[in-house]
């Protein structure tokens, strides 16, 4: 669909005049050919006539998309099924798809995920992982001067395959880099699930130092006037937690709640990840 017809069809839908979008940014014939598909406009005019459609760029994205989710997000959703079910069969299909995708249209990201796929498969089937899949996702992120939330996400999901001294240096330049985007409500949600799969690993390691200093980069990454249920319920799960490793006092009951609150809001497999991690981090310290 062309730019122009989109946005008329906004701006109909949304009972908006002519005047009231364009005004001060386009002329009334400049206006005319622009919804007809006739002609395009510049980038900052663009945004300036989103602004008066009260829609923001990824709201009209995704309408002009025809109300399809991007392909990020689409695979994912895929990824994230099919490794929380354990199902190889569908796992070796996407990394075939995604890798055809990428000799089709050279983007680099069907690349990436294939990549990501690869090893998620090694790791679930315990078996060695393909060291060039590791570089290539390594040497992106390692080497990519602008971060965004497709270079967050990548690093999320690539945590378990990096080395402890790598997954350091990623976070701080990861950290350096999206700092800027701490206003963008997506941004801090995937922050928030980066910092939890990293304390998640240190906890496991039983590495005391690591794991207080991410338990506070997290603590640092939710507002105090979040109203977040599920966040400060992690954030109490990881003290406790914590406390265990430190050797000092912690309350059990606490940690039965929110295993028994993950029961309740129907959510199978955090809960099953918090009593592994639960036992671990006794087996570990008690």
């Amino acid at each position: 669909m062309d730019t122009g017809k989109v946005i008329k069809s906004i701006r109909l839908s949304k009972k908006l005049k002519s005047k009231n979008v364009y005004s001060t940014i386009l002329s009334r014939p400049a206006r005319s050919r622009f919804e007809k598909g006739l002609s395009d406009t510049t980038s900052k005019k663009l945004f300036e006539i989103l602004s008066n459609l009260n829609i923001s760029l990824e709201e009209f994205y995704f309408t002009y998309n025809n109300y399809k989710i991007e392909d990020n997000h689409d695979f994912i959703t895929q990824y994230s099924k099919y490794f929380y079910s354990n199902d190889i069969e569908s796992l070796r299909k996407l990394e075939k798809s995604t890798i055809e995708k990428y000799w089709t249209t050279n983007q680099i990201k069907f690349c990436h995920y294939s990549a990501l796929t690869s090893l998620t498969i090694s790791s679930i089937l315990e078996e060695k992982p393909n060291l060039k899949n590791v570089e290539l996702l390594k040497e992106y992120l390692l080497n990519c001067e602008e971060w965004t939330y497709y270079e967050l996400v990548l690093f999320t999901n690539s945590l378990d395959f990096f080395s402890e001294e790598l997954l350091l240096v990623l976070y701080k330049h990861a950290k350096n880099k999206l700092e800027h985007f701490s206003l963008l409500r997506r941004y801090n949600n995937e922050v928030f699930s980066l910092l939890s799969n990293i304390l998640v690993l240190f906890i496991t390691k039983n590495n005391v130092s690591q794991s207080v200093f991410f338990y506070q980069e997290l603590k640092n990454s939710v507002s105090e006037t979040t109203n977040k249920m599920y966040e400060k319920t992690m954030l109490i799960f990881f003290k406790e937690l914590i406390n265990i490793m430190n050797s000092t006092e912690y309350d059990d009951q606490n940690i039965a709640k929110i295993i028994s609150l993950f029961n309740y809001l129907d959510m199978p497999f955090k809960r099953k990840q918090c009593i592994s991690l639960v036992k671990v981090v006794k087996s570990n310290n008690i």
